[in-house]
């Protein structure tokens, strides 16, 4: 069941709360592990959990449903989406390979071979140099630093000779080079909370969102926190304000003081000078030369899912190799060729 603490709603803060809520449900639909089809609290249930207005809550819903995050059910309510490939897990390539074992293995005994048998004429294949095709990727961040080092933790998926590239969301949006880059491309990858938005700038593209955790090291500095420190936790986007506190305390339950603002506050330099631990966001770094001296600063990073990665964007990714390999072959090259298959169009 999706349930949202009331206590992360700050009615204090110069925010609107339906920003702030927003910004919570966006953010834990995106990173949470909520399961595709998880039923949503209703809109007045929401509103009388948080003590706020009905109406802010449809607002947010509608906001949510338009970003693809939450499909709107008539007379049964919200359920949350994570995007078309958890929709169907019958229909991803690795359950598809799962099938094609199976087979092997029953195909292998009716020969008389052993699974062993089979185990070691596949590892001596797998040996054998071979040819793979090369992959046009780009990779859509939100701020580019943090986009850099994403591409660096996803090249042992990449092979070498696949032509990676970064845009940044907002410079895709105004480049229609970009977008035009975006639609040719063999895959577009983004975070999985920003694919709606990608998608509506190139919708030609074959675009996949990647699940995102906080990165281990995130979680060692969050867990070695003294429980007497007082924290300020800093978001550069206002609208994700209200997931700071709570982000926090999943690695950091025993700390109580934590103060939530945004990188261009008004009384930033007040708050950071009372705190002796910062915590920023990506794309909030420069509140790390605000803060008090000996302060302990830190960026809450986040880091592609292992998980997610094997088992949606490998798979994908060799799928799309196998269909430019089968194209290469299919396609004549030599003048020899090109005449033959010229003669058998006419």
């Amino acid at each position: 069941m999706f349930s949202i603490e009331a206590s992360s709603i700050d009615k204090s803060l110069p925010v609107p709360v339906g920003t702030q809520l927003h910004g919570l449900m966006s953010y834990t639909l995106a990173f949470g592990n909520i399961p595709h089809g998880t039923k949503l609290p209703s809109v007045r249930q929401l509103a009388n959990d948080l003590g706020i207005a009905p109406m802010t809550v449809a607002e947010v819903y509608k906001k949510l449903r338009d970003a693809g995050q939450v499909e709107m059910r008539p007379g049964l309510g919200a359920y949350s989406v994570l995007g078309a490939h958890h929709k169907n897990r019958d229909a991803l390539p690795i359950d598809e390979l799962r099938h094609d074992i199976a087979h092997l293995i029953e195909k292998a005994e009716s020969f008389g071979l052993s699974t062993m048998s089979l185990v070691s004429m596949i590892n001596a294949q797998a040996r054998l140099p071979k040819a793979e095709a090369a992959l046009d990727i780009i990779f859509v961040c939100i701020f580019e630093g943090p986009g850099r080092d994403y591409v660096e933790e996803l090249k042992p998926v990449f092979a070498p000779q696949d032509h990676v590239r970064l845009v940044s969301l907002d410079l895709l949006g105004k480049s229609q080079e970009w977008r035009e880059a975006c639609e040719k491309a063999d895959i577009v990858l983004t975070f999985l909370h920003r694919e709606a938005e990608v998608r509506s700038h190139t919708p030609k593209a074959n675009v996949l969102g990647l699940h995102f955790i906080p990165s281990q090291q995130t979680r060692q500095n969050l867990a070695g926190l003294d429980p007497r420190a007082h924290i300020a936790a800093v978001t550069h986007f206002k609208e994700y304000i209200a997931i700071m506190r709570p982000s926090v305390r999943e690695f950091a339950p025993h700390v109580s003081d934590i103060a939530v603002t945004w990188s261009s506050a008004p009384d930033l330099k007040e708050t950071l000078a009372r705190c002796d631990a910062v915590v920023f966001a990506s794309g909030a770094d420069e509140v790390a030369t605000l803060a008090a001296p000996g302060a302990f600063c830190f960026e809450y990073r986040h880091a592609p899912d292992p998980g997610h990665i094997e088992s949606v964007l490998t798979p994908q990714l060799a799928l799309l190799r196998r269909q430019h390999m089968s194209t290469e072959i299919a396609e004549p090259h030599s003048p020899q060729e090109k005449a033959v298959a010229s003669a058998l169009r006419s």
